[in-house]
């Protein structure tokens, strides 16, 4: 596979990627939606350390699972700031 055959399937893969990360982010509001009416905290160590572990353990390529995990935590931290501007609302 040559460099523009990889860009183009990076690209189509983004695509794929923002799909999935913007219906996440929708559910999301429904979380924050949750914890607002039940007075509940936006950070949940508990539940990041789980998500991160079974992001390493889903990972089918083991040596990736640490810049699997980097993302995801990304994406989590990306979350909680959604939902605190979510709950502003």
């Amino acid at each position: 596979m040559n460099l523009e055959e990889c860009r183009k399937e990076i690209d189509r893969l983004d695509k794929e990627l923002t799909n999935l990360l913007e219906q996440r982010m929708q559910v999301v509001a429904k979380v924050a939606a949750y914890k607002k009416a039940n007075h509940m905290e936006i950070f949940d160590p508990r539940r990041e350390r789980q998500v991160l572990d079974k992001i390493a353990a889903m990972a089918q390529y083991k040596e990736l699972a640490p810049y699997l995990q980097k993302i995801y935590q990304c994406i989590m931290d990306e979350s909680k700031n959604y939902e605190r501007e979510y709950m502003k609302l």
